[in-house]
């Protein structure tokens, strides 16, 4: 890989195989992949990188442990420059825009910590659960609240 350019900002480093393929409409290119790990022995999450009104690179059947760097430009710009890199490899790439998805459900849980639930409660809500399949309980359950 090259040495890093001071013009140009990271979006995203894949680790791994990257699949991609060019779709119709305003986003055409997309790129799938899982991130590489923030620490050792814990996997990436999946990410993935849509580019709007991308130029017609030319990219190799695969893409392994890629790199997505953006060239930093002008205000106003109508076209910016994408750089994809691999081992080996480097392919430049106007478009529009990239979009970044990152999957945040992995360090959404991580922050917040589990609501313990005792174990009375969990068979008291299978019991009613239960229950309000037998026809007919679910108005006999109503009566007995006072609600009609």
């Amino acid at each position: 890989m090259s040495p890093p350019d001071s013009s140009l900002r990271e979006l995203v480093a894949f680790d791994g195989p990257v699949q991609w393929q060019r779709v119709g409409g305003a986003l055409n290119l997309e790129l799938r992949g899982t991130t590489r790990a923030a620490t050792a022995g814990q996997g990436g999450a999946p990410v993935e990188v849509l580019f709007s009104g991308a130029s017609a690179a030319a990219l190799p059947g695969t893409l392994r442990d890629a790199r997505v760097l953006a060239r930093v430009s002008a205000p106003g710009d109508a076209q910016l420059l994408f750089s994809i890199e691999t081992t080996g490899t480097q392919i430049e790439l106007h478009a529009r825009a990239a979009q970044v998805h990152r999957q945040a459900a992995r360090a959404f849980y991580a922050a917040i910590p589990p609501t313990p639930v005792p174990l009375r409660v969990r068979l008291g809500w299978s019991v009613l659960l239960a229950a309000l399949r037998i026809p007919g309980a679910g108005r006999l359950l109503g009566k007995l609240r006072g609600s009609t």
